[in-house]
């Protein structure tokens, strides 16, 4: 890769065109490596961010089962109580 700055009639100092040169190189690799990234994530998004919705559900469709829990010993509980009284002799 050349390039090439003129400023009036001379060239720029050498050491100017070797840090443009070393910027542009850098920036290169910036681009890549953005490139990739940009890539990688539009074919592994779906995937991603599904993983992040079943995770979410799952721990919700969990909540929910412990509540059920719950209320499954509170009516359990309730029977026995109702078991436990004596029964009135029916007329």
């Amino acid at each position: 890769m050349q390039l090439f700055i003129f400023e009036g009639n001379g060239m720029v100092d050498p050491g100017l065109y070797e840090l443009v040169e070393k910027i542009l190189w850098a920036v290169s690799f910036i681009t890549i490596g953005g490139t990739l990234a940009v890539m990688f994530f539009l074919v592994f998004a779906q995937s991603i961010l599904g993983s992040k919705t079943i995770h979410s559900q799952l721990e919700l469709l969990l909540r929910q089962n412990r509540q059920i829990c719950e209320q499954l010993k509170q009516i359990a509980q309730h029977l026995e109580k109702e078991d436990n009284k004596p029964k009135k002799p029916e007329k």
